[in-house]
């Protein structure tokens, strides 16, 4: 297989089924993440289709996610610990979904820092 067809391949698997648009999809995008292998670098070895990039401590007011589909951040802020997606101004979306599991995650565990939730 020549670079170019891995290349093509890998940008239509990209393309393929990763569009989220509901709060489900992004509880399954978030699962998809966790069992990621490499949080050490940008390269993530599953694909998942959203990716934490930020989120504000001590009190998460903020969370910035990479949407692979659109290819951009996502900001997610955080009032009231109600979520809302600045990006679909919406608070059902697929990053918001994301966003809940990840606050339950850092409530549950105490994580007091992004180094605590990537490692």
């Amino acid at each position: 297989m020549s670079s170019k067809d891995k290349i093509k391949t890998n940008s239509l698997q990209l393309k393929k089924a990763m569009k989220c648009e509901s709060l489900d999809e992004g509880t399954f995008a978030f699962l998809n993440w966790m069992n990621c292998k490499s949080f050490d670098s940008e390269v993530f070895e599953q694909n998942p289709p959203l990716i934490l990039k930020y989120v504000d401590f001590p009190n998460v007011g903020l969370a910035r996610l990479f949407d692979r589909f659109l290819g951009q951040d996502v900001f997610v802020n955080m009032v009231d610990c109600v979520p809302s997606c600045r990006t679909c101004v919406t608070d059902d979306c697929s990053h918001v979904g994301f966003t809940i599991c990840l606050l339950q995650l850092i409530e549950r565990e105490g994580f007091e820092s992004m180094h605590d939730i990537l490692k």
